[in-house]
């Protein structure tokens, strides 16, 4: 250990600090466990960050510490049900309620100013969404970061997912699991198990005392946005909402199109003078890099431009709010978003306006069977080819098995989400972006195509849209479509992707498909990207099936299901084709 010269004493970040600790009762007698920490300093009363949290209130230690040294307490609280509040946790039904009871106390006490700004990511960066549907006049700013949103980043696109569940072990009782709750290995076991021996996916569970309920049932068989819009605010519950947000997301969130859709109802329901001070940022990273601000997410490494001090932004951002101060630099204009290979940031008056233009790129077939060594094409112009065959079989366990096998050099710092085993789920949410086993191993069980190597760099910013012309022999099936940079070297990095309900998306015959006839799908939700394509690198479109351990056909799982043959169709008045978003 060494010994430094220096006679100036560094007190830690605990310094010139105070905690406490109260039990603040709800409307209904109910008592939340909450910790208040302080600047000792303080000259008179100040406003207050608030958050409330299903991961127990020591997990947001570091919060503590670090806004008391920027002006601002901040008071944390367990969920209902959770940690050492008391009540029964039921997900997110009485937050809402609970957030405004919170910041009615806080505005009474002697050291708050009556002024409450709203902080967290996941869980509880939509939970914020919720406490401002209350309104309560002493919200004046929010942060909500990596904004889940059920139905839209899980269970996504109308597939059935089972995620709730592992994430149920997680937050088993009172405590977190971290660790054992949502160990892929673990689950992985499991879920195979549970499918050899004829059992619903979902009772993979039970090891890890995971009981069904109807919040989970419903995760599996409903996976809908239509059926649950009890979750989320109303629209008359946002109209005219008056508090500024700075909301944050990162292109390798799993919660990034979830952080979309909470943002583009703010900007469609909010009031003209919040819209004026509100901003959506996206960088460069996973959903614990909307926290962490780090630069590299797995294995894929940005420039020292895309890594942020999170909580200094936030804080900067709070205090521009609350007293005036200057406004980061960063957020130079409503929506500001980092574009990987530039490696550089931009921004635009709007989400949309990301995107300048669009480039089609119609899908080609090769003759014989297709795989990533003899694949498709993307073509500028449109020409007749031959349909490919992709058969969509449950008891392929192909997926599986390689969700058996470690992928340890993609460990990122995620409790939530840590892809230390190969995972189509994680790679659907562009967690390890430069694993490219889920595409290597198609064999009948998908399609590949590739562009021509690009000429020149060319930006991509903004949602691609994929139109395909299909025949299939039953009334549903499922999708997983990936889009990648292939570099000249053959190293893959994560650009895209969607995960699809095919009658959800059908616009020959809507809600359903048409057995042996013509349906022409459209997928125009893909997650946002920004990057600049390299010269000399291809795109590479993957569609396969998603049927994986925790994607799956139907609440009972895998093997309760028919096989699927779709017929792929190419030819020049075909719909088929690529569209990728340009950027300046």
């Amino acid at each position: 250990m060494p010994v430094f010269s220096d006679t100036n004493v560094d007190y830690g970040p605990s310094h010139n600090l105070r905690l406490f600790r109260a039990r603040v009762p709800m409307r209904d007698g109910i008592c939340l466990n909450v910790a208040v920490y302080l600047p000792r300093d303080a000259a008179g009363p100040i406003p207050a960050v608030m958050e409330i949290t299903p991961y127990t209130i020591d997990h947001a230690h570091g919060d503590g510490q670090f806004f008391p040294k920027r002006g601002l307490a901040y008071v944390v609280a367990d969920v209902r049900g959770r940690g050492d509040s008391e009540g029964d946790f039921t997900h997110m039904l009485i937050n809402a309620f609970d957030g405004f009871d919170l910041a009615e106390w806080i505005t009474q006490q002697r050291w708050n100013d009556g002024r409450v700004v709203l902080f967290g990511g996941s869980y509880t960066g939509m939970n914020q969404w919720s406490f401002l549907a209350q309104k309560h006049p002493a919200v004046v700013a929010a942060s909500p970061a990596a904004a889940f949103a059920l139905a839209i980043d899980i269970p996504r696109g109308g597939v059935p997912n089972i995620f709730e569940y592992k994430w149920a072990a997680c937050v088993w009782g009172n405590a977190a699991y971290h660790q054992s709750g949502i160990d892929g290995g673990l689950w992985a076991q499991e879920i195979r198990q549970a499918i050899e021996q004829g059992r619903p996916v979902w009772t993979a569970g039970e090891s890890f005392g995971v009981s069904q309920n109807e919040f989970l049932r419903k995760s599996a068989e409903e996976p809908g946005l239509e059926n649950w819009s009890e979750y989320f605010a109303s629209d008359e519950q946002l109209t005219d909402l008056d508090v500024p947000i700075l909301t944050i997301t990162g292109t390798h969130d799993d919660c990034m199109p979830g952080t979309i859709y909470h943002w583009q109802r703010f900007e469609q329901l909010a009031s003209n003078s919040a819209l004026a001070k509100s901003h959506l940022l996206i960088g460069p990273w996973d959903h614990a890099g909307t926290d962490s601000g780090e630069n590299s997410v797995g294995e894929l490494q940005f420039a020292e431009a895309a890594k942020l001090s999170m909580r200094a932004l936030r804080a900067d951002w709070f205090r521009h709010i609350l007293f005036g101060e200057e406004k980061p630099k960063l957020l130079s204009d409503r929506f500001v978003y980092y574009v990987a290979g530039a490696e550089e940031w931009r921004a635009n008056p709007s989400f949309q306006a990301a995107t300048k233009d669009f480039m089609d790129l119609n899908l080609k077939s090769s003759p014989g069977k297709n795989d990533v060594f003899h694949s498709g094409w993307l073509t500028p112009d449109a020409v007749d080819s031959p349909e490919y065959l992709l058969t969509l079989d449950p008891k392929d366990a192909r997926a599986l098995d390689l969700e058996l096998i470690p992928r340890p050099s993609a460990n990122i710092d995620n409790q939530l989400f840590p892809p230390s085993y190969n995972s189509l789920l994680m790679t659907q949410g562009g967690n390890d972006p430069t694993n490219q086993i889920f595409t290597v191993t198609v064999d009948g069980n998908g399609l590949i195509y590739h562009s021509a190597p690009f000429e020149a760099p060319v930006t991509m910013a903004g949602k691609p849209k994929l139109s395909l012309e299909i025949i299939p022999d039953q009334p549903e099936a499922d999708l997983s479509v990936l889009l990648h940079e292939i570099r000249p070297d053959g190293s893959s990095i994560f650009l895209s992707s969607e995960l699809a309900r095919l009658s959800r998306f059908n616009t020959t015959a809507q809600g359903s498909l048409l057995v042996e006839e013509r349906n022409v799908i459209v997928l125009d939700d893909f997650r946002f990207c920004s990057r600049t394509i390299a010269q000399g690198s291809r795109l590479r479109l993957t569609i396969r099936s998603p049927w994986s351990a925790m994607i799956i056909p139907n609440g009972d799982g895998l093997l309760d299901h028919p096989e699927v043959n779709l017929r792929v169709l190419h030819s020049k008045d075909s719909p088929t084709k690529l569209t990728m978003p340009l950027g300046d």
